[in-house]
């Protein structure tokens, strides 16, 4: 999710099958197309493709940039780590793709999201480190078809409610590893960072996170 499969120069089109993050030159706004919406933009600038966004947007917005042009600037690095030779810039674009994904959300209101929606994103965000969560226990206590919230919570969020808490705990972890102490002495050892993103088994852990990324944790720094 949130991966960058392009990023360069803007090129006219007018829909794509994934959301488009269009940065234009010297403007202060950020253009977010949605799958399957027509694009509306026509000038110049860096365009940004990404895979499977967890974003709300149903249709075309302009959302602002903030006041160091933070989408602009990550926008313009995406395009040059993506057409650039670097080893394993894969991570490096990794990492871009969830800080523009975040930066848009930020902007986008929380009545974008219904109640059910918002309660479930909730209880997800309170059981992303707990090894005893079972999600799927949870959307069965909810009072409501099971296959009615599944289907709607994709609908808002662009992924199923297991792809999302495996989305958050992916994002976790890899917070925790590029963060680099556990303490003023040592790293973070697998196992501690499996725990905190409520995996008890580290080895299980390991396989999930090196699926999802593309290298193993102790690899990933």
């Amino acid at each position: 999710m949130n991966k960058i499969i392009f990023a360069g120069k803007y090129e006219s089109f007018k829909t794509s099958k994934n959301f488009e993050i269009i940065a234009p030159d010297g403007a202060e706004k950020i253009t977010v197309v949605p799958p399957l919406a027509e694009n509306v933009f026509s000038a110049s600038g860096v365009r940004v493709t990404l895979d499977k966004a967890l974003l709300p947007f149903k249709e075309v917005v302009e959302i602002p940039d903030d006041e160091g042009g933070g989408i602009s600037h990550a926008a313009a690095q995406a395009a040059y780590y993506f057409n650039s030779d670097m080893p394993k810039r894969e991570l490096i674009l990794s990492a871009l793709g969830e800080l523009i994904v975040g930066y848009c959300a930020a902007f986008a209101e929380s009545e974008n999201f219904s109640p059910v929606v918002k309660t479930v994103r909730a209880d997800i965000e309170r059981g992303i480190s707990d090894c005893t969560y079972s999600l799927e226990d949870s959307l069965k206590r909810l009072p409501l078809n099971y296959d009615y919230v599944r289907k709607l919570f994709k609908k808002e969020t662009g992924a199923t409610p297991h792809e999302y808490l495996l989305h958050e705990r992916m994002k976790l972890a890899q917070g925790l590893i590029l963060g680099g102490m556990s303490n003023r002495y040592s790293e973070y050892t697998v196992s501690q960072i499996a725990e905190a993103c409520g995996y008890s088994d580290p080895l299980y852990f390991s396989r999930v996170f090196k699926k999802y990324f593309g290298v193993a944790p102790s690899e990933y720094k």
